[in-house]
């Protein structure tokens, strides 16, 4: 485990794993969507429309987004040692502005998700920042409970 001080480096890489991760499966989930459906039938518009209100597409999304969110969370503590929920904030912050980000590029979206994309990145961080504090309290107590033996 490094315990080295949060660097911009390890927000960086979270942030990119978080990003490319996201899109990869954005596109395997939107590649599984279109497998049932006929796309020669319809426009490109057709079919841009017809994303925007599917509720695989949408529920899908912000499933892989919560997720994401967390793992990313959880990597970053644990990079960073046990100094609480610190770097899981800065983290969450990074994907405040990404949020905000999407927010202006897509506004066709519904309210509930352009809320979504603002409020939840604090909790879910901090659940992948806890998951992490448990993680290495648990790896802890079983080291120092080995050595009491």
């Amino acid at each position: 485990m490094n315990t080295q001080p949060l660097s911009v480096k390890s927000l960086v890489i979270a942030f990119l794993i978080y990003v490319v991760t996201t899109v990869i499966l954005a596109v395997v989930l939107s590649v599984f969507w279109q497998s049932g459906i006929d796309t020669t039938a319809y426009s490109q518009q057709q079919l841009i429309d017809m994303a925007a209100q599917s509720n695989l597409l949408t529920i899908g999304s912000m499933i892989i987004g919560s997720l994401m969110a967390v793992i990313c969370a959880y990597f970053i503590t644990r990079r960073t040692g046990s100094d609480g929920y610190k770097h899981a904030m800065y983290f969450a912050g990074l994907l405040i502005l990404y949020g905000i980000l999407g927010v202006f590029l897509h506004p066709e979206h519904h309210v509930i998700q352009q809320a979504a994309k603002l409020l939840a990145p604090a909790p879910l961080c901090l659940l992948g920042a806890r998951f992490a504090l448990a993680n290495m309290n648990k790896k802890h107590d079983k080291m120092s409970h080995g050595a009491c033996e």
